[in-house]
């Protein structure tokens, strides 16, 4: 009986034992080890990798997300001010101590403008230099009162423009100097101390010793008690009503203007948000410190730094060392102040702007900030770690005798390196540690003596006790009254910044003016003191410093994990689907037959 012969069985291969499939499965082994070893790179390379490009992007090149961010703070600033309220002016001027009162808080936001740009010529005032490593920017800043009722409180503080005449006169020939006390005296306030609004003491009240030099407008008449010995009476005899008719055309122009402008300033203030500053025209809202107005003199602290364009600050962007970043190189298109010592480091622009950091601080560097209300750049030093946001910073602040006199014998407060601030030899005085002399650095044309203004700490915070025991009313602080940076030290960002300052008027007796006879040789008393800066940063920015701090680490494990996973499952199936191929092959060669 015939039949089939039972044997082995040529038949076609297929699912894993086909030659097509043992070569996809091999290079899908081979794929898997090359994305395993990716992920084991990733994971240990990846994080310095990416450290290292999150640094470079911190350079403020054209175009950066960070420059964006410099020129539009994530943040929002306020300045804070108080004043002191003399409350005993008449005893003072009898030679008794003042007692002061703090006045305030009144709180401004502040809007920094650093690259508007000029309404003629369409350029901006933000330039890179093409050739080095250096952006010249002009700020300007503008000052929107968020609390505080300054319109309605008034403060009685000294007499700036009439102790600054006294002051530029104080040295002359006596008939010489009479006759210009005389003039002084008898045009604007003719007294040492004024009460004025906290609006007028900061933006401008009504003084017409500060206009005394200016030019008037043809339709202005001499001020009260002036006689003006060069007008032509014959032939342009105007009489009250003629003066009245004068009056009224420069109130209605002067009415119209500030219309306009106060228009403009409720318009940027309402869309503040959402508005581009660079091309306002700001010409029209830009003020010098003494202005006639109305046919009126106005004068006032701060009143040519609301809008009004500041000088160029030439720094660093970082873009070839990012450790330079910040860098002040310039001030005014010099690298030199010319208001101290000549060609020593006082003199010498430098420091950082508060502004922009430079990433990798450590605690155990000191650093350098350039303040231009200062005059002078100022010396910080790490004191402990603070937290913001759940955001860890290194504070740095001033140390105990950052402005110590080099003469000062406390060891603890002396500082040579100050010796180059003292402008004796110049004829201006030297104060005692903690007070700052700014006579030199207001020197200007009209003003050889400057202006007997001294800078130091509120309250005379870390001031030698001499200045506190010459006022009453004074309560040093350190929570409230120190100057302070948070700074997050992987990025640079400072988190917290609080310059905090006080203004002084320096007071000399001078035996030649009745009214200023019976004070002490020199008594330094303060009238204003502020904080700019912010004291947290914002939700965003809190945000955007979390992640760059996490990225480095939390992204490449992420893939790295990732790439881990889909090498080793291509290895698995890999590996899976071969022995089952093998174990079919044995299977079909012990039992061959179907």
């Amino acid at each position: 009986m015939s039949g089939p012969v039972h044997g082995r069985v040529d038949v076609k291969r297929g699912g894993c034992q086909s030659p097509h499939t043992r070569n996809c499965l091999l290079a899908t082994s081979v794929l898997g080890c090359l994305v395993i070893i990716l992920g084991l790179l990733v994971l240990t390379m990846a994080p310095s990798f990416l450290s290292s490009m999150i640094l470079k992007s911190l350079a403020l090149s054209p175009g950066s997300d960070r420059l964006a961010s410099w020129l539009l703070p994530p943040v929002e600033a306020h300045l804070t001010a108080y004043a002191f309220n003399l409350t005993n002016p008449d005893e003072v001027l009898k030679g008794g101590k003042p007692v002061v009162q703090e006045v305030g808080p009144f709180v401004y936001r502040v809007v920094t403008v650093k690259d508007s740009q000029d309404i003629e010529t369409g350029q901006s005032h933000l330039n890179y230099d093409p050739l080095g490593s250096t952006l010249t920017y002009r700020p300007r800043k503008i000052y929107y009162l968020v609390s505080g009722d300054p319109d309605n409180t008034f403060v009685t503080v000294p007499n700036i423009p009439l102790l600054t005449g006294f002051s530029s006169i104080r040295d002359s020939y006596w008939i010489t100097k009479d006759v210009a006390k005389n003039i002084m005296l008898n045009n604007g306030r003719g007294t040492p101390f004024v009460t004025v609004s906290f609006t007028g003491l900061l933006w401008g009240y009504s003084d017409e010793l500060p206009c005394f030099k200016h030019t008037r407008p043809e339709e202005c008449p001499p001020p009260d008690g002036e006689i003006d010995i060069f007008s032509e009476d014959d032939d342009d005899d105007w009489g009250d009503e003629d003066w009245k008719r004068r009056k009224r055309y420069v109130e209605d122009k002067v009415l119209r203007s500030k219309r306009s402008l106060d228009k403009e300033l409720t318009r940027m203030k309402r869309s503040s948000l959402d508005l581009d500053f660079r091309r306002l025209n700001f010409s029209r809202l830009e003020k010098p410190r003494a202005e006639l107005v109305n046919c009126k003199c106005e004068w006032g602290l701060f009143r040519d730094k609301n809008v009004t364009i500041r000088k160029p600050v030439t720094i660093n962007h970082g873009m070839k060392d990012l450790s330079m970043k910040g860098w002040v190189e310039q001030f005014d298109s010099s690298t030199t102040l010319g208001w101290w010592e000549d060609g020593s480091t006082c003199d010498q622009v430098g420091g950082q702007d508060g502004a922009t950091l430079p990433p990798s601080v450590s605690q155990y560097q000191e650093m350098e900030m350039f303040i231009s209300l200062m005059c002078r750049k100022i010396n910080l030093q790490f004191e402990k770690i603070t937290t913001h946001s759940e955001l860890s910073t290194y504070r740095f602040i001033p140390p105990v005798n950052a402005l110590g006199s080099h003469t000062d014998p406390d060891p603890t407060k002396v500082n040579l390196a100050n010796s180059c601030y003292c402008r004796q030899s110049k004829g201006f005085s030297c104060l005692k540690s903690g007070v700052l002399n700014l006579e030199p650095c207001k020197v200007s044309p009209d003003l050889p003596r400057g202006a007997p203004i001294a800078l130091s700490f509120p309250h005379f915070y870390q001031a030698h006790p001499s200045f506190q025991e010459a006022v009453e009313g004074l309560r040093p602080n350190k929570t409230l009254h120190q100057f302070y940076v948070d700074i997050e030290p992987t990025l640079g960002f400072p988190l917290a910044i609080r310059p905090r300052f006080q203004l002084n008027a320096i007071i000399r007796k001078d035996p030649d003016i009745a009214v200023m006879s019976n004070f002490p040789d020199e008594l330094v008393l303060p009238f204003l003191w502020a904080q700019d800066g912010f004291d947290e940063p914002s939700p965003d920015m809190a945000s955007a410093i979390h992640f760059g701090l996490a990225a480095p680490r939390q992204l490449p494990l992420l893939g790295g994990v990732v790439l881990l996973a889909l090498g080793g499952a291509m290895l698995l199936v890999s590996a899976g689907c071969w022995t089952y191929s093998v174990r079919r092959r044995i299977i079909e060669e012990e039992f061959p037959l179907s």
